[in-house]
C-alpha cells in the first residue's frame, strides 16, 4: 500500500510541477524560476502552494504536498510524508504509525526506488551524513 501512498504523491507533485511550467512556459522546475516568474506564494488551480528554500508545500482540498527539490529530483523527510498520508482522507483511514511508515520506506530503498540523503563529506572519511529523508531515485516505477 505504501507504493500507492508514495505514488499518489509524486503523481501529485509532477502535476502540480507541470501546471507551474506551463502556465509561466518554462521546461526547468518550477523550484528554480520561482522568484523570477512569480510569486513564491500562489494559488494555481485550487492549489496554494509556497515555495521555500530548496522545496514547496502545496495544499489542496486540505491534503498537504511537502516536499524539497534538487535540480529536478524529489526529496522528503518520513515527516512530510507523513503529513501528506495524515492529511489525506483515503490513507488517513489507514492509522499508519511514523515508524511504519519509515519502515515501509526502508523497504523501497531495498527496492531501489528510494534512497536515503546524504548530506555533505566528514572531514576525513569517504562518506557524509545520512538523515533521516529520501530521495527518488527510480520515478519511472510510479509513472
Amino acid at each position: 500500500m505504501i507504493e500507492k501512498i508514495l505514488t499518489d504523491y509524486i503523481t501529485f507533485i509532477r502535476s502540480f510541477e507541470a501546471l507551474l511550467k506551463d502556465k509561466y512556459e518554462q521546461e526547468i522546475n518550477p523550484c528554480s524560476f520561482s522568484q523570477t516568474f512569480f510569486e513564491r506564494v500562489g494559488v494555481i488551480d485550487d492549489i496554494e502552494y509556497c515555495f521555500h528554500g530548496s522545496g514547496c508545500t502545496a495544499k489542496k482540498d486540505g491534503v498537504i504536498y511537502e516536499y524539497d527539490i534538487e535540480v529536478n529530483e524529489i526529496k522528503f523527510s518520513q515527516w512530510k510524508f507523513s503529513e501528506f498520508v495524515r492529511t489525506h482522507p483515503e490513507f488517513q483511514k489507514l492509522n499508519y504509525s511514523s515508524d511504519y511508515i519509515e519502515y515501509e520506506l526502508y523497504q523501497l530503498i531495498d527496492k531501489g526506488i528510494l534512497d536515503w540523503i546524504i548530506v555533505g563529506g566528514i572531514e576525513g572519511t569517504p562518506f557524509g551524513c545520512v538523515f533521516m529523508c529520501y530521495r527518488v531515485v527510480q520515478e519511472s516505477f510510479f509513472i
